[in-house]
């Protein structure tokens, strides 16, 4: 028997597998903690990809706009640091304001030393100011302490989403704070190909929206289990290149074949999971799975139904996905809930999560009540792959065919 090892969320479990079956697991990187980390920073800050210190890029008098991922788990200490070489640069404590939405883990960021913060609200006209109309004329509209900063300085994750794409530092300034018609706007995930790895290419417009706005230095993470894997800071260009780059080292699983099981872990220790995260899980799954085969994720998931899921948990079992969802475009989770059906078109899906039995049920799938009903399909299974944090893996089996 071989021994492996699954995390979700704040959790594990041991699974032992026969010698014989075909098995290949992806671990995420653990990441930096403490010192080392901090360490880590200074010098990205020092030594920026093609573009001076982050403190020569400031004067005393300078209104700074940090603009931060709201993902970001415990930001204080990556603040900490960036506001001491602002401060030290001559930059006053009341002259820098943290800009971020709505933070999805914990409350809104505490800071120190007189550092104000702004919760975005994209729906308040007084707080948006028109920045420009871009290559693919969509005028842009930005959260006003951004567009009256002399310097607007982005910290994000750079981070692989199978619904969406690579996100970064430029994804926080577009359209993470501008106004809520293009949030909505870009509220787009590639459709579901259960064949094919979703693109590692940064969104241009979002790109260009920070390149006119004249955010030239960005701070890009690249995210572990436990900490940051890397720091990557500098020109903006630099950063993503190099950032996709290490994304595709650290973050992509690329096994020989698709297997009859994939065994997926959706969700980290920062927090909990979402049905959003679910739907990125089962998304890498689905391009990892043989087509009939099986998908079994482990999660803690707990999130209320947006009102497409809603409808696919009432409809009739003998309407088809399309007369389901028809008329429901305009529903925020209609894009979740269509690329939920795709996947259930292509492998059964057994779910340990918080929801509801019956309503995962409703749903098409299979509950589980405990992470040891895993193993007893993965004994029972000739391949199997094993995923862990798939809700952020790019995943594609050198070997495709179905």
């Amino acid at each position: 028997m071989s021994r492996y090892v699954i995390e979700f969320g704040s959790e594990r479990l041991d699974l032992e597998l026969v010698d014989d079956a075909e098995v290949e697991a992806f671990t995420p990187p653990v990441g930096m903690a403490g010192e080392d980390a901090e360490s880590a920073l200074r010098e990205a800050l020092e030594r920026p990809r093609n573009y001076p210190p982050l403190r020569q890029n400031v004067v005393p008098g300078d209104r700074v706009a940090i603009a931060l991922d709201p993902d970001l788990p415990d930001p204080r200490k990556i603040l900490d640091v960036v506001t001491e070489v602002l401060e030290g640069a001559g930059v006053e404590p009341d002259a820098i304001t943290i800009v971020e939405a709505s933070r999805r883990v914990g409350a809104v960021v505490s800071v120190s030393r007189g550092v104000a913060t702004e919760v975005h609200d994209p729906t308040n006209r007084d707080r948006l100011a028109y920045l420009a109309t871009t290559s693919k004329e969509s005028r842009v509209y930005l959260n006003r302490t951004l567009t009256d900063a002399d310097v607007v300085l982005p910290i994000g994750f750079l981070r692989q989403d199978p619904l969406a794409g690579p996100h970064g530092p430029w994804s926080v300034l577009f359209p993470g704070l501008s106004d809520a018609e293009s949030r909505e706007t870009h509220r787009q995930f590639h459709d579901v190909e259960p064949g094919a790895a979703s693109p590692l290419t940064a969104d241009a417009e979002a790109f260009e929206v920070g390149w006119l706005l004249g955010s030239q230095f960005q701070i890009g993470i690249v995210p572990g289990s436990r900490g940051p894997v890397a720091f990557v800071a500098g020109k903006s260009e630099d950063v993503r290149d190099a950032g996709l780059t290490r994304l595709d080292r650290d973050w992509s699983f690329r096994p020989a074949a698709r297997a009859e099981l994939v065994i997926a872990g959706v969700g980290g220790s920062e927090g909990p999971a979402n049905l959003q995260d679910l739907v990125a899980g089962l998304t890498t799954a689905s391009r990892l799975v043989q087509r009939g085969g099986k998908i079994a994720v482990l999660s803690r998931v707990e999130s209320p139904l947006g009102p497409a899921m809603q409808r696919l948990a009432a409809a009739d079992d003998e309407e088809n996905a399309h007369e389901i969802l028809a008329g429901r475009e305009s529903d925020p989770d209609f894009l979740l809930a269509r690329t939920l059906t795709h996947v259930l078109a292509w492998a059964d899906v057994y779910l340990l999560s918080r929801l509801d039995p019956g309503m995962v049920e409703d749903l098409s799938m299979i509950p589980l009540d405990r992470p040891e009903e895993v193993r007893r399909l993965a004994v029972r299974s000739p391949s199997c792959l094993v995923v862990g944090r798939s809700d952020r893996v790019r995943a594609e089996a050198r070997n495709s065919d179905a």
